[in-house]
């Protein structure tokens, strides 16, 4: 399956279980379901929530590499360093394994 496609299934699935958890939630707050119900439900939309957050962050990180403003280094961070540094859109603060200086990293595609 192409980066492409795997990209936007993971965005579906984002979405999608927002849009689940968000349903459950106000369920619950409508007392539509029983008590014990509308907590299991919102549970589980929170497990299917991090579940679609963390691979869709699994397939971002896997097609980029980062290059360092300090020396222009082309490097791939630990997925660790990922997901942990602090970020933007485009870029990441990362330290460098060849200079070792952080700095906000441009995120460049893979080749």
């Amino acid at each position: 399956m192409s980066t492409k496609r795997k990209t936007i299934l993971s965005i579906i699935g984002v979405v999608f279980s927002i849009a689940l958890l968000g349903i459950s939630s106000v369920l619950a707050e409508e007392k539509i379901l029983n008590p014990a119900i509308a907590i299991v439900f919102t549970a589980l939309s929170w497990v299917f929530v991090l579940i679609a957050v963390f691979y869709a962050a699994k397939i971002d990180y896997g097609t980029g590499v980062y290059e360092c403003r300090k020396c222009g280094h082309l490097f791939k961070p630990t997925f660790k360093a990922y997901i942990c540094g602090a970020h933007t859109l485009t870029t990441r603060h990362l330290k460098c394994p060849k200079c070792e200086e952080k700095s906000w990293c441009r995120r460049k595609t893979a080749k």
